[in-house]
C-alpha cells in the first residue's frame, strides 16, 4: 500500500475516532452529573428527615418535661389534700394557694393551678383567693372525661377561659378517695403560646420547618407556624392520623399537610404518659432548594468541562491532557469547598444545641439551688432529720442534678470553671484504680505515657469526668471484655484547620477493642443527648461532655473506628507551660457562725427565698433586693449599714452583678463584693476583675467559708465560731 493512501485511509478514522471522543466527552459527564445529582439528591433526603427526627426529638423532650413537670405538682396538690373533703380543703385554701400560687410563678407555660370538688367547682386557685366557687366546669369535656371514665391523666384540646378569655390546655388528674369515690380533679392550665415559642426558636436555624403538637384524636395543641383558623384538627384521613392509630412511639414519613397542603418530610414521636404527639417537619421544596443549591456549582462545573473536553478534542488531542488536569484540580477545589461547608454547618448545630442546653442546665442550677439551701436549712433547724434516709435520698438527687448539669453546660461551654496546669502523665495514673473498678474485672487497662511534656491547663475535675466518661463509653462496647489503651503523646500542628489551631498539643488518646462505630453514628456521636443505649440505660451527654470540655480548653475531641477494629477518641490539647507550684485542693471548710449585715442581690425569687432564710440561719442580718439598680439605691450613702454584698451576676436591667461589684468598688472600695454564676466567661470577666466567684449551685459550707472571709478581710476579725 502507497503512503498516500495509507494517510487517506487514516483520515477517516482519525475524524471519527475525534467525532466519538467529542461524544464521548459530552455523554460521559452527564451521566456522571446524573448519577452524582441522584446521589446527593438522596444524601440530601436523608439528612433532611434525620434532622426532621433530631427536632422532633428535641420537641419531644421540651414538652415530656413541661407535661413531667405539671404532673409532679398534681402529685403533690394529691398527696397533699389526702381523703379530705370540700369543707376541709377549704380550710386550708390560703395555704394550698400560696403553695400553688409559687409553683405557677415558678414555671413559664403555666398559667393557673385549680382544685375543683366533684360537682366542678372551684376549691382551689393558684390565680385567685378566695376561690371563685361560683365558677362550673362539670360542662367542660376534661371533667366529664375523668368524671364518667376514670381516666387518671387527661389532656384537653385548646380551650377559652370562661373569665379571662385567654386560650388554654388544660392537664388534668383525677382525683379520688381511698375508697375510689370520684372526688374531682386537680388541673393545670398551659398557654398553647409557651410551646409555639418554643418552636419557633427552632425554626430560627431549620428553614421550612413546621412543629405541632396534637392529641391522639387529631386536635391541635400547638402550632407553629400557626395553622388557619378553619384547620385546628388533622382530619382522620390525613396519613398522620392513620400513623397514629398504629399505636407507635416514633416514626418518620414523607406526606402533603392537609392543614396549609405543603409537602413535608415528617418524623413524630409519642409522648409517654400522654395521648399526645409532637411533630417536626421541613418542607420538600426546602430540600428541593437545598439540593438545587448544592447542584448548582456541580452542573456548571459539569457544563465547563464538557465544553472543554470537546473544543480539546476538535483543535488538538495533544491538549487533552492539561485540561484533564486542570478538570481534575476544579474537582479538587470543589471537594474541598464542600468539606468546609459540612464542617461550617455542623459546627453551627453544635453551637445551637449547646445555646439550648446550656440555658436549660442555667435555669435547672437555679433550682437545685433552691433545693440544696432548703435542705441545708431544715437540717440545721430541724436537726433529727439530718440523718434521716429521706434527707439522705434529696441529697443524693441534688448531687446527681448537680452533675447533670455540669455535664450540660460543658457542651455548650458555660459551665464555670477553674483552670489549672497539670501534668496528664500524673493525672492519669491517680484515676487508675477508679478507671479499673469502672470497667471490670473482664477488661485490662494499660497506661503509655509518650507525651514529654505533658503539661496542659484544664478544669482538673472536668479532665476527670472526661476520663471517666470515655471509659465508660469504651465499657459498653466491649461486653465480652477486652484491652483499654490510655496513651500520651506530643504532636504540632503546622496548618490551622476548622477546628485547631496550629502550635503544640498533648493528645490523650482512649482506644477499645470493641466492635466500633457505624460510619451514620461516627457522625453523630458528639452531640447532645444522641444515644445508640436502650431507653433508660444513657443520657446521651457523655461525649458531649468531653467535647465541650475539649473546646472550652481551646482543643477539639476526634473520634476513629473501624467496624470490627475498635475505637480510638483522640483529645486535643494545647501544651501549657509547666506549673511552678500547684497547691493541694483544701477541703470544704466547716459551716460556721457568721455575725454581719448583707446585701443579698438575686433576681430569682425562688433562689432569694431559699438563700435568705439559710444566710440568716448562719447568723446574718439580711436585705434582699432584685436588681443591681435596687442595690445601688438602697446602699446610697448608707453602705455601712452592710459588711458584704452578694450578688447573682446574670441579672436583668441596666446592669448585670460585675457591672454592680464594679461600681461599688468605686463608690465604696471598703465593701466587699461576692459574685454568683454559672457561666464560664461571666467567672473569667470576674475573677479577672479581681472578684471571688461562687460557681452555682453554692453549697453551705462554700457560701458560709466565702461570706466569713469577705467580713474577717474586712474588720480584720474572724467569725464566730459555730
Amino acid at each position: 500500500m502507497s503512503p498516500a493512501r495509507s494517510q487517506t485511509t487514516g483520515r477517516p478514522d482519525a475524524i471519527r475516532w475525534l467525532r466519538l471522543a467529542i461524544v464521548f466527552a459530552a455523554l460521559v459527564p452527564l451521566a456522571w452529573f446524573l448519577v452524582t445529582a441522584w446521589t446527593s439528591y438522596r444524601a440530601a433526603y436523608d439528612e433532611t428527615q434525620r434532622r426532621s427526627a433530631q427536632l422532633a426529638q428535641i420537641a419531644h423532650e421540651h414538652a415530656s418535661r413541661v407535661f413531667e413537670a405539671n404532673d409532679v405538682i398534681a402529685r403533690y396538690v394529691l398527696s397533699f389534700l389526702g381523703d379530705d373533703d370540700d369543707a376541709q380543703v377549704r380550710a386550708q385554701e390560703l395555704l394550698l394557694h400560696k403553695r400553688l400560687r409559687t409553683f405557677a410563678t415558678g414555671l413559664t407555660q403555666v398559667a393557673t393551678i385549680q382544685v375543683w370538688n366533684a360537682e366542678g367547682r372551684m376549691l382551689v386557685g393558684s390565680h385567685v383567693f378566695p376561690a371563685d366557687d361560683q365558677l362550673d366546669v362539670s360542662d367542660r369535656e376534661y371533667f366529664r372525661e375523668q368524671r364518667t371514665s376514670a381516666t387518671d391523666r387527661y389532656v384537653s384540646g385548646t380551650l377559652t377561659g370562661r373569665r379571662s378569655g385567654a386560650p388554654f390546655i388544660d392537664v388534668s388528674v383525677r382525683r379520688e378517695l381511698s375508697d375510689g369515690t370520684f372526688a374531682g380533679l386537680v388541673s393545670t392550665t398551659i398557654r398553647p403560646a409557651y410551646f409555639r415559642n418554643f418552636y419557633e426558636s427552632l425554626g430560627i436555624a431549620e428553614r421550612g420547618l413546621s412543629v405541632a403538637m396534637l392529641r391522639h384524636d387529631g386536635q391541635l395543641l400547638a402550632r407553629w407556624p400557626a395553622a388557619p383558623a378553619d384547620a385546628l384538627s388533622v382530619p382522620a384521613t390525613a396519613p398522620m392520623r392513620q400513623e397514629m392509630t398504629k399505636d407507635l412511639s416514633s416514626g418518620t414519613m414523607d406526606t402533603e399537610s392537609l392543614i396549609d397542603g405543603k409537602r413535608r418530610l415528617l418524623a413524630y414521636r409519642k409522648l409517654d404518659s400522654y395521648p399526645v404527639f409532637v411533630v417536626a417537619g421541613i418542607e420538600h421544596r426546602q430540600l428541593l432548594a437545598d439540593w438545587l443549591r448544592g447542584t448548582a456549582g456541580l452542573a456548571a462545573f459539569t457544563l465547563a468541562a464538557s465544553l472543554a473536553l470537546g473544543f480539546v478534542s476538535w483543535v488538538a488531542m495533544r491538549r487533552t491532557r492539561r485540561e484533564l488536569l486542570t478538570s481534575e484540580r476544579l474537582k479538587r477545589e470543589s471537594e474541598q469547598r464542600l468539606q468546609a461547608e459540612t464542617a461550617l454547618r455542623q459546627a453551627q448545630k453544635l453551637e445551637a444545641l449547646g445555646q439550648l442546653t446550656g440555658g436549660v442546665a442555667h435555669d435547672f442550677n437555679n433550682l437545685l439551688m433552691v433545693v440544696n439551701n432548703n435542705l441545708h436549712l431544715l437540717s440545721r433547724l430541724v436537726p433529727q432529720t439530718a440523718a434521716s434516709p429521706q434527707i439522705a435520698a434529696i441529697d443524693r438527687a441534688v448531687a446527681s442534678g448537680t452533675r447533670l448539669t455540669r455535664q450540660l453546660l460543658a457542651f455548650s461551654r458555660r459551665q464555670a470553671v477553674t483552670p489549672e496546669v497539670i501534668a496528664i502523665n500524673d493525672a492519669v495514673p491517680a484515676m487508675m484504680d477508679l478507671l479499673r473498678t469502672s470497667l471490670g474485672s473482664s477488661i485490662r487497662v494499660r497506661f503509655v505515657a509518650e507525651a514529654d511534656p505533658s503539661w496542659v491547663k484544664v478544669d482538673a475535675a472536668e479532665f476527670e469526668l472526661a476520663l471517666l466518661n470515655l471509659t465508660i463509653n469504651a465499657r459498653e462496647a466491649m461486653k465480652g471484655g477486652g484491652e483499654l489503651t490510655i496513651r500520651t503523646r506530643n504532636v504540632r500542628i503546622g496548618a490551622p484547620s476548622a477546628d485547631l489551631a496550629a502550635g503544640p498539643y498533648v493528645v490523650l488518646s482512649v482506644s477499645d477493642t470493641g466492635e466500633g462505630v457505624p460510619p451514620d453514628v461516627l457522625a453523630r456521636v458528639f452531640e447532645p443527648f444522641f444515644t445508640t443505649r436502650r431507653p433508660g440505660q444513657g443520657t446521651g451527654l457523655g461525649l458531649s461532655q468531653v467535647y465541650g470540655f475539649c473546646v472550652q480548653a481551646g482543643g477539639v475531641a476526634r473520634m476513629e473506628s473501624e467496624a470490627g477494629q475498635g475505637t480510638r477518641v483522640s483529645l486535643y490539647l494545647p501544651q501549657a507551660v509547666a506549673a511552678v507550684d500547684v497547691p493541694a485542693t483544701a477541703s470544704e471548710p466547716a459551716v460556721g457562725r457568721l455575725r454581719g449585715r448583707l446585701l443579698l442581690v438575686e433576681d430569682n425569687l425562688e433562689v432569694a427565698a431559699a438563700t435568705k432564710p439559710l444566710l440568716e440561719a448562719l447568723g446574718c442580718s439580711v436585705s434582699h433586693v432584685a436588681s443591681a439598680d435596687a442595690a445601688l439605691d438602697v446602699l446610697g450613702g448608707h453602705a455601712e449599714r452592710f459588711d458584704v454584698v452578694l450578688s447573682d451576676i446574670m441579672m436583668p436591667g441596666s446592669l448585670n452583678g460585675l457591672d454592680l461589684a464594679l461600681m461599688l468598688r468605686h463608690q465604696h472600695p471598703g465593701l466587699p463584693v461576692l459574685l454568683m454564676t454559672g457561666y464560664a466567661a461571666q467567672t473569667g470577666q470576674a475573677m479577672a476583675s479581681g472578684f471571688q466567684v461562687l460557681a452555682k449551685p453554692v453549697s453551705a459550707a462554700a457560701l458560709a467559708a466565702a461570706i466569713g472571709g469577705a467580713m474577717q478581710a474586712r474588720s480584720g476579725m474572724a467569725p464566730a465560731a459555730p
